[in-house]
């Protein structure tokens, strides 16, 4: 079997999983409208950054781990769901005015990495997305260093349409009334996303 079809049931599923709406790309699609894809820029950096340690944590020892510690995953889901429906509450109630957007800022490097080990969706695309790696690394060990170089574009490929959706419509979002609208829709989808960690 040759590299390329070891590689592609983890490109295609990743790829999936990564650009489908969730808690990043709706946080993505809010940043975008509301600040830019210029300042967007470390959002998009920490969460390929936190995507790429979460999936090595994850090949490392992070499944094994939640297979000993059932409890480990009870937390993840409390503490992601917390930090969701904050986030989603901080989006939903952002203000239109220009002096309050200007003072806002969009989450840091830092902050969307370490969300990744957070954020269910991460988590779950994560967990499934070892077993297509092992499998993969089991007949080639060399093909880990592969996914390792292939995760960070395939990730900013998946997510960055969404940025660019969001710096699209900013314009259209000029109005008090169509900017609430968009900030609430965001904020509740995004704190929604928690109601599938409980499913």
């Amino acid at each position: 079997m040759s590299n390329i079809e070891l590689l592609s049931p983890f490109v295609l599923v990743a790829y999936t999983m990564w650009a489908t709406p969730g808690p990043n790309n709706m946080m993505l699609i809010y940043s975008g409208a509301n600040f830019g894809f210029k300042r967007t820029v470390p959002h998009i950096a920490g969460i390929v950054f936190g995507t790429c340690l979460l999936n090595m944590t994850a090949v490392m020892g992070l499944k094994p781990l939640i297979d000993t510690w059932p409890q480990l995953m009870l937390l993840l889901k409390i503490t992601g769901s917390i930090w969701l429906v904050l986030i989603g509450w901080k989006m939903a109630n952002a203000s239109n005015t220009q002096a309050d957007r200007e003072a806002s800022k969009p989450m840091r490097f830092i902050a969307a990495a370490l969300f990744q080990f957070a954020n269910p969706k991460a988590i779950t695309a994560t967990l499934a997305l070892v077993s297509l790696i092992l499998v993969a690394i089991e007949t080639n060990e060399n093909l880990l260093w592969l996914i390792i170089v292939i995760i960070p574009p395939l990730s900013f490929a998946s997510i960055i349409p969404w940025v660019i959706a969001g710096k699209a419509i900013r314009r259209f979002l000029s109005t008090d009334l169509r900017w609430k609208i968009f900030t609430r829709g965001t904020g509740s989808l995004t704190a929604g996303c928690a109601l599938f960690l409980w499913i």
